[in-house]
């Protein structure tokens, strides 16, 4: 373990500071953090279900300096989630104890590029990464989970994930529910045998991605709350490798959204009120909902709502036969758009509290977009393609190069050809707006809950449609822009982009 008292103890040796990994020479040059943090990725099992033990992997936690919550545990399987505040400088030390090669990205996190994540940056077992970077997000919910090329859906499926918060002083002004009346959901769907999770039966899996037949929230089954008659901040996580899922009420109640990906929405654009909202894989989406307008010991379910298939299964069906199909789902899972149970909640006798007034953040002027790109998404041969090309570790293309500090409109189109399938798109180290999207073979009835508006670092995109981006990068260097159904971005469907044009830092 490289710690600063060890880095001068070696200098005091005369072993010289390039005997230190270059990631923490950089890290311990820098000033003091604010937050200093480990994690720890490693097998365990837990006792998710009476009976035997699940095995999984884990992320551990520990606060080495500063703030004892800047890191709170998770009640299932899941890491523990980061507690950080916009403009802290943090330090986090990555330890690999796994049997094969792993990094740590902070998805929806604008950091250096050195503290992004990338697959070259994978450390080997036993390795470990230092990671430093201010917190520049605002407000809202973010996640950190693997990247390592090649292996990201297996460590995210067997438990590698985590959320992380940011906080800020001026959240109270807006009249939002304090830390005390949040809950978080992270929604993920898992195959279950025997109380153990069981990854890829059936080459299928590589062009639908990998879905379940078992929700989790938050690490652990059968999630139910308990809440007060008041309003409550919810804060909604699909990290699903591949599954969908349209978020509804089980009264009927519209949703509040307040926030989507990348912080709480403007007050220009105000509360979007849907009568249920679709959430692809790693999009996120905060919810105000005032308990206190249901009657006292109510129980409402959290559904994801039935739709049209979108996936593979549905084609497969129509191709050998509804019998062949339904085989080949039931091995596989439920398939896309089927009703699936994910929370459930239950008001507390008690007095109600009333909800104060919401206000929203003051808009932000947009960038002049001068710059503009073009990427075709394609899924053929079974295989993903951006512009007909797949990914290569430091790979750039003139057409995949973002100047710094000033606007690219950025068009995405799903119509490269071959197998008509959606794609969570996501950019790393920049947030975004969607200027535009062009209604393509999107089902009828998952149209009113796309949620575009916010900042966003994930949309989905289905197939036929264009969306257009607005990108502003203002960390220079070698990132990445990808599918995020995990078996797309693992088999390739994932390219680098270049922001600024100097060399990589």
């Amino acid at each position: 373990m490289w710690t600063r008292r060890n880095v001068l103890q070696s200098l005091g040796a005369g072993a010289g500071l390039v005997a230190v990994p270059a990631p923490i020479r950089r890290a311990l040059a820098a000033a003091e953090p604010d937050l200093v943090l480990r994690l720890t990725a490693q097998r365990a099992e837990l006792p998710l279900w009476p009976g035997a033990k699940t095995a999984v992997l884990r992320y551990f936690g520990q606060v080495l300096h500063g703030r004892a919550d800047g890191l709170k545990p998770s009640p299932g399987y899941l890491g523990p989630t980061l507690e950080l505040r916009r403009g802290e400088r943090v330090r986090i030390e990555f330890r690999n104890r796994l049997a094969e090669p792993s990094i740590i990205h902070w998805h929806g996190m604008i950091v250096p590029e050195t503290a992004d994540g990338h697959p070259r940056f994978a450390v080997g077992p036993g390795g470990e990464y230092v990671y430093e970077f201010t917190v520049r997000n605002p407000a809202g919910t973010y996640l950190y989970h693997p990247h390592p090329h090649g292996r990201t859906g297996a460590q995210v499926y067997w438990g590698l994930a985590g959320l992380v918060i940011v906080r800020e002083a001026e959240e109270r002004a807006y009249g939002l529910p304090g830390p005390e009346h949040e809950l978080s959901l992270v929604i993920q769907d898992r195959r279950v045998d025997d109380d153990q999770f069981v990854l890829k039966r059936m080459m299928m899996d590589d062009m639908n991605g990998v879905l379940g037949d078992t929700v989790l929230v938050n690490g652990a089954p059968d999630a139910a709350f308990m809440v007060t008659p008041r309003p409550w901040r919810l804060r909604l996580a699909n990290v699903s490798n591949a599954r969908i899922y349209k978020l509804a009420w089980s009264d009927g109640r519209p949703l509040r959204v307040i926030a989507t990906d990348n912080g709480l929405l403007s007050a220009g654009e105000g509360v979007q009120t849907r009568p249920y909202v679709v959430l692809g894989p790693f999009e996120r989406v905060e919810l105000l909902e005032d308990f206190g307008e249901r009657r006292p010991g109510a129980e409402i379910t959290l559904l994801s709502g039935e739709f049209a298939d979108v996936g593979m299964m549905d084609m497969m069906g129509g191709m050998m036969g509804r019998g062949m199909g339904g085989m080949m789902s039931g091995m596989m899972g439920p398939a896309q758009g089927k009703e699936m149970t994910l929370a459930r909640f239950t008001v507390a006798a008690a007095a109600r509290t009333p909800r104060e007034t919401l206000r929203l953040p003051p808009s932000e002027a947009p960038p002049q977009g001068r710059h503009e790109l073009y990427t075709r998404l394609a899924f053929r041969h079974m295989q993903g393609f951006l512009n007909g090309r797949r990914f290569e570790m430091e790979a750039v293309a003139d057409d995949e190069r973002l100047p710094l500090g000033e606007g690219t409109v950025w068009t995405f189109a799903n119509d490269g050809g071959g197998m008509a399938m959606p794609h969570p798109m996501h950019i790393h180290g920049v947030r975004f707006r969607i200027l535009e999207r062009s209604r393509g073979d999107a089902p009828a009835d998952l149209r009113e809950g796309l949620v575009d508006a916010g900042f966003k670092d994930t949309f989905l995109i289905f197939p036929g449609e264009r969306v257009r981006v607005l990108v502003a990068p203002t960390e220079p260097g070698l990132f990445m822009y990808h599918c995020h159904n995990l078996e797309h971005e693992d088999g390739g469907m994932m390219r680098n982009c270049r922001f600024g044009t100097g060399p990589s830092a």
